[in-house]
């Protein structure tokens, strides 16, 4: 199997994806501000006397879905890791030891899969380019985008382990993510960032995704080079 290369079908299919799925919602936001049919006339029972711009339920809704396209979207990336780590498995025939099971146990998959396959590409990774904070991210706000705060929100704000492991959160929004750092970046606040998904950081994530697929296949040819060359030694 071609790990690469179904990896590269996939996280291609989730930007389209989340093109697609957020455009009718942007759209509404954007009639709105504009003030485009059907947003051009006064709503019923509309209080402008009441300090609120009229539409604002709608608005908000509408960005509330974007936020459930872009959470689904980094679900999807999120598996499509731990399927391509498994699709190397059978391309690159290894399996995770004990420890490492007890790795992905402890301290996730990304983790254990990290450590077996620096064993077998014999790398340790300090010439990779892909920044591996970004990709730990990924599975990290697609665990929390499991795991609403209260029934009444559809968002959710980052939790207090990845706000310890994180002080530079990619699913954030900058206004948001300073105001914490400037209070102190305590992991427990109440303040939290939200986790916010949009077009630019989910695009910047899935190309941290794709960088991973393309450095390691460089070195596969590698790996093969060298069992051969044992193979054949030992016949």
């Amino acid at each position: 199997m071609d790990a690469a290369f179904f990896l590269r079908r996939r996280t291609s299919l989730i930007r389209r994806y989340y093109a697609t799925g957020v455009k009718p919602f942007r759209d509404i936001q954007r009639k709105i501000n504009a003030e485009e049919s059907p947003y051009d006339k006064t709503p019923p029972f509309f209080d402008p006397e009441g300090g609120e711009p009229a539409f604002l339920d709608e608005y908000i809704e509408a960005d509330e879905i974007v936020q459930v396209v872009g959470r689904s979207a980094v679900s999807l990336l999120s598996d499509s890791i731990k399927l391509y780590f498994k699709a190397l498995e059978q391309q690159l025939d290894f399996r995770l030891s004990a420890e490492g099971k007890a790795t992905a146990k402890r301290e996730g998959f990304l983790a254990a899969y990290k450590n077996a396959l620096g064993e077998v590409l014999e790398t340790n990774w300090t010439n990779c380019p892909v920044r591996f904070e970004v990709i730990e991210q990924i599975v990290l706000a697609r665990n929390r985008a499991q795991h609403g705060d209260r029934l009444s929100i559809l968002g959710a704000r980052h939790d207090a382990n990845t706000l310890a492991k994180h002080r530079d959160l990619i699913f954030a929004s900058e206004g948001e993510l300073k105001m914490w750092v400037d209070e102190g970046a305590d992991p427990d606040t109440w303040l939290a960032p939200r986790l916010e998904i949009t077009q630019e950081n989910l695009s910047a994530a899935i190309t941290e995704v794709d960088k991973l697929a393309d450095w390691v296949e460089k070195l596969i040819p590698d790996v093969r080079a060298r069992r051969y060359g044992r193979d054949k030694s030992n016949s």
